[in-house]
């Protein structure tokens, strides 16, 4: 499996978080925020592929392009849209929606589960096109210690953050995969074949006797001699915070060891007062809390259109001064 992601949009603009994740027979599209000029640069195709959208919060500069993403989707019926957020999303969503007149729905089968995200919560809601969105039906509450979305091939994480309103960051990993080993597969002199499989299914006790060519093996010792679990892929996505109290301990912890980190960096670090005033990072707390999780790589963004005038190149050298694996999304290192 493989996790792609490109940031969307532009600096000192509205940006978003767009992400694949490739496990070979399928590929998942995932989309972080959905600012105003942000997916109006990928194809149709793909917005209307997107398996699930995450709001960090609904500030504007983070929800101005949702008209476009309804627009595309408001009546798929091959697979439902999911939208995930903060408490309060369902109502957000469910007025936008309701903002349009929707009188030609009426044998619509498009589903929208909307899903609420809070501390230690999760709230699952239906809205149909056939109501024309009119209702919303509650369809589970329930606690939530782990992932908020788990599925075969990767998780989806929440934490909260501090704007002055709850915020969600988000992490996404890849599940571990069990790899065989070919060259002690040759050793052993075993062929491959469907038993393999029996190898990597969870379910199958250790006990259990595998019959290959004639002769009886121990799952547990195939186990063993034979199989490598390689860790999956991380990537983490933080936007619109005041860096937290007692030096982030509780958030590194959360972004420890990830492999992609993208953190906003509102402010250079020189403006350390309006950063803290509004609720935001300056470029070198980012790259701190990137150094003191010891993630794979930080990419920065978010960047304040105070700062228009001035080449992004200003906020990367700033952040590789304390965090060397720093670096811009790709096209805006040209700008």
């Amino acid at each position: 499996m493989t996790i792609y992601h490109w940031l969307l949009g532009q600096p000192y603009q509205d940006n978003a978080l767009f992400v694949k994740i490739d496990e070979g027979q399928s590929i998942y599209r995932l989309l972080f925020d959905c600012g105003e000029n942000t997916i109006s640069n990928l194809p149709q195709t793909e917005i209307m592929r997107i398996d699930h959208l995450f709001f960090s919060h609904f500030h504007l500069d983070h929800v101005a392009d949702l008209d476009r993403f309804i627009r595309l989707n408001y009546n798929r019926p091959e697979k439902p849209v999911h939208i995930w957020g903060p408490p309060g999303t369902l109502e957000k969503i469910f007025n936008r929606l309701n903002s349009f007149t929707w009188n030609l729905l009426s044998d619509a089968g498009a589903r929208w589960f909307i899903h609420e995200a809070g501390e230690g919560s999760l709230k699952h809601f239906l809205l149909l096109a056939r109501d024309q969105f009119k209702k919303a039906y509650l369809q589970k509450e329930e606690p939530v210690a782990d992932a908020i979305l788990s599925l075969p091939a990767f998780k989806v994480f929440a934490a909260t953050l501090d704007h002055k309103i709850p915020v969600l960051g988000f992490k996404v990993k890849e599940t571990p995969r069990k790899k065989i080993n070919v060259a002690q597969l040759e050793q052993l002199r075993l062929p491959p074949g469907p038993w393999i499989k029996t190898l990597k299914d969870d379910a199958v006790a250790d006990e259990k006797e595998l019959k290959i060519n004639g002769r009886r093996y121990n799952v547990g010792f195939l186990r063993k001699e034979l199989l490598t679990i390689l860790r999956g892929n991380s990537l983490c996505y933080l936007t619109d915070f005041i860096f937290p109290q007692n030096d982030g301990g509780r958030l590194i912890q959360w972004i420890k060891n990830c492999d992609v980190l993208y953190c906003e960096s509102q402010y250079l670090a020189e403006d350390l007062p309006l950063a803290e005033k509004n609720f935001h990072l300056t470029v070198q707390q980012a790259a701190w809390l990137a150094n003191q999780a010891n993630v794979g790589k930080l990419f920065i963004f978010h960047f304040s259109q105070r700062y228009k005038d001035l080449p992004p190149l200003t906020f990367l050298k700033q952040a590789q001064m304390t965090f060397r694996r720093s670096f811009l999304p790709g096209p805006w290192e040209k700008i």
